[in-house]
């Protein structure tokens, strides 16, 4: 490679995009990451990093589009200034984003898991339009700019047009950042939850450390339909209205508070319990069968190790009643959640199914690495039929990975918003799992995120 070196400018022409959203070029041979180039771009890079095997560079000019860029006229204001870093691919049109999306997460668990394609079934896909936005986490600064993050900055940006949060939230910002700065110069983040329709906007202020509430001040939920101000402690500082709504997904009713964790993207729910009902329903012949006046050899028994409010425990109940009906054996599903707003949660919605008919799940608040510990330790001989794993970003723990390999379920059921921790704990339960069933969906338009839902089959010994 020719002498090059930070705050030189090259042209490259990207190849393809990689894991972590950034196209790769080549410099003279050598893999070349720029941040928001699109496969087929010509670009010029500022080149910011430089080692033997690997340059790091920003974009700074689009000389040639590639097929996959929309015209810069279409795009939204601050992603064309580049001054807010709410989404990393505003640019990507949304009919590209299935091939891109797919390359990624093939590319990942072909580099990290060690499976090629042809060992894979073919990727289903679900797309998303823009605006898509049911929760949100917004900065306020002490001047009262609320919005995203500038790009690689602490600086906020304040949000006036988007195209990720919802067209009712936009509506509603003014009044929002009015009231905000009412109630003194604070800076902290800003958490909201909507309906799916935007008529109902809760919100939920949680302070930085070193900010707090004046004694006398009485909280007013002001544009919010429901609001609360939470201290850097986690206590409640004040709070006028609901905290909590339900949301109608896939013909269930979920109560979600506004500080728990749901699922974002408020046109896909449907979609999303669909494919986990899909997916689910492979394991059905796996049902225990009652022959004719006996019992069935076992129990149905599933585990949601990550449930939050109950998102993906409703259909593991639905099923749960399906074995019911089909052989009348005994079911037991457990639920795990160790954050307390969600566990709250968690627990009012099961009990709420149970009490319309479906099997009562047992919830336990609880880390999943404990849980399986303590799981691992029970004597029990019923087999686990079903266990279902939507981890954080950073995907399963080492401990988690080895409690599910010593429990072995017929079916595991994998959710993943980031496909190289994904691919990092496929490389190890592979062993033991096939993948029966693959879908993609796109949760986040707008940025290289993509939800995985990996369906795996424990492979049959000899």
């Amino acid at each position: 490679m020719a002498e090059l070196g930070p705050g030189d400018s090259v042209e490259a022409l990207v190849e393809r995009v990689v894991p972590g959203g950034e196209g790769l070029a080549r410099i003279d041979g050598v893999v070349t990451l720029v941040a928001g180039a699109l496969p087929g771009d010509r670009v010029r890079v500022l080149v910011t990093e430089v080692s033997p095997r690997l340059v790091r560079g920003t974009l700074v000019e689009v000389i040639g589009a590639g097929e996959a860029r929309r015209p810069d006229d279409e795009l939204c204001p601050r992603a064309r200034d580049a001054s807010c870093g709410g989404c990393d691919w505003p640019a990507a049109r949304l009919e590209n984003h299935r091939e891109l999306k797919t390359s990624l997460v093939l590319d990942a668990f072909r580099r990290l898991a060690g499976l090629r394609p042809e060992e894979l079934p073919e990727p289903g896909w679900r797309g998303s339009a823009r605006n898509y936005r049911l929760r949100n986490r917004l900065h306020l600064d002490g001047g009262g700019q609320l919005g995203f993050f500038a790009p690689r900055s602490r600086v906020v940006a304040n949000l006036e047009v988007c195209e990720i949060v919802s067209k009712a939230l936009l509506a509603r910002l003014p009044a929002i950042r009015e009231h905000l700065c009412s109630l003194g110069p604070l800076e902290g983040e800003l958490a909201t939850l909507e309906s799916r329709d935007g008529a109902v906007v809760l919100g939920e202020l949680r302070l930085d450390s070193g900010y707090g509430l004046q004694t006398s001040l009485k909280v007013k939920r002001g544009p919010f339909d429901g609001f609360r101000i939470v201290d850097a402690g986690g206590h409640l500082a004040g709070s006028d209205g609901p905290s909590s709504l339900a949301i109608v997904a896939g013909g269930a009713s979920f109560e979600v508070a506004v500080g728990s964790f749901f699922q974002g993207n408020l046109y896909l729910l449907d979609a999303f319990l669909e494919e986990i009902r899909a997916a689910l329903r492979i394991g059905r012949e796996d049902f225990p069968r009652r022959e004719e006046g006996r019992s069935p050899s076992h129990a149905f028994r599933a585990v949601d190790l990550y449930a939050g409010v109950g998102f993906m425990t409703r259909p593991l109940l639905e099923l749960a009643a399906e074995a019911t009906g089909a052989a009348g054996c005994a079911v037991e599903v457990t639920a795990v959640e160790i954050e307390t707003t969600s566990s709250h949660s968690l627990s009012k919605n099961l009990l709420s199914w149970s009490s319309s008919g479906l099997p009562r799940a047992r919830a336990v608040r609880a880390s999943a690495e404990s849980f399986l510990s303590s799981l691992s330790s029970q004597k029990s001989s019923l087999p686990l039929s079903v266990l279902l794993a939507d981890p954080p970003r950073a995907g399963l723990s080492p401990d988690v990975r080895k409690g599910i390999l010593r429990l072995a379920p017929r079916h595991l059921l994998m959710v993943s918003c980031d496909p190289p921790t994904l691919a990092r704990d496929l490389a190890i339960l592979k062993e033991r799992f096939a993948v029966e069933r693959l879908t993609l969906l796109d949760l986040f338009p707008q940025t290289h995120h993509v939800e995985t839902i990996a369906l795996l089959t424990r492979r049959k010994v000899g």
